[in-house]
């Protein structure tokens, strides 16, 4: 969400079940503005929160040249100190997974991993993982499977940069209901000519990523529109906490999430 609608976004939010308090936003806004200023971001964004048992994680993504590209995720416990989000590897991504110990607050903090799809005599059936690589592993996977925009939100231009469109005013309200509607802040994992083959009215601009509504199993997206139809929220039950919420025919929209970082794995067993 961007920072500076926290005051007016927290409505929206509210809906879910999730309070942005006064002192929060405050302190977001704050701290959110310096640590813009500093990097020189064009655009300053609130991503969510990670429970741990000590102290929670804020996480905060500044974009500049490039919207897709050139996004660099920060966390913080205090609001004091920012801290740069080291790239997930991918071996990391798959630990966190399987990680079943909460988060504790402290990026020092050391846990060991269980791969009971190992042999017990296999070396690498126990393994060691900072809390701040588990962070990282964490965020990047909800980033890659449920951060999502709507279509026009982000726009690539001619010499293949993408920007946030200042020309986006919404979906109408019939494109509001539709699944392909909501677009993965990705890069695209599905050949380039899926969304050109699948939408009538295929734009290159708009539909260079890959839709939700191909995503599998059917039914792990839940879309709901809410206040008569004038806010559609977009919920991952893969990942409890995730939520994303846009009045129609607005440029109002804005992803959140707050949870404790554990991915529903019984998602196909329950649909």
């Amino acid at each position: 969400m961007n920072v500076h609608k926290l005051w007016e976004y927290r409505e929206y939010v509210k809906v879910n079940g999730v309070m942005l308090t006064n002192e929060l936003i405050s302190l977001l806004q704050t701290s959110l503005t310096m640590l813009q200023v500093e990097n020189h971001f064009t655009h300053m964004q609130y991503w969510g929160q990670i429970y741990g048992v000590d102290r929670d994680y804020h996480i905060a993504v500044g974009i500049n040249r490039d919207a897709l590209n050139e996004r660099k995720y920060f966390y913080t416990t205090d609001f004091k100190f920012w801290g740069l989000l080291p790239k997930a590897k991918k071996k990391y991504k798959f630990l966190s997974l399987i990680a079943n110990t909460p988060f504790r607050g402290d990026i020092s903090e050391k846990i060991k991993v269980l791969d009971e799809a190992l042999d017990q005599g296999d070396p690498e059936r126990c393994k060691n993982m900072k809390e701040e690589k588990r962070l990282a592993a964490t965020i990047s996977n909800i980033c890659e499977e449920a951060e999502v925009c709507a279509r026009g939100q982000l726009v690539k231009r001619p010499d293949g940069v993408v920007v946030i469109s200042p020309n986006f005013y919404g979906l109408t309200g019939p494109e509001a209901k539709l699944l392909k509607s909501y677009l993965h802040i990705r890069p695209a994992q599905h050949k380039w000519n899926t969304n050109m083959l699948t939408r009538a009215d295929y734009n290159l601009s708009m539909d260079f990523l890959d839709s939700i509504d191909m995503d599998i199993p059917n039914g792990c997206w839940n879309l709901s529109l809410e206040n008569v139809g004038t806010v559609a929220y977009l919920k991952s039950l893969y990942w409890p906490g995730m939520m994303y919420f846009h009045k129609v025919r607005t440029q109002d929209a804005g992803f959140l999430y707050v949870g404790n970082g554990r991915k529903n794995l019984d998602v196909p067993f329950l649909l």
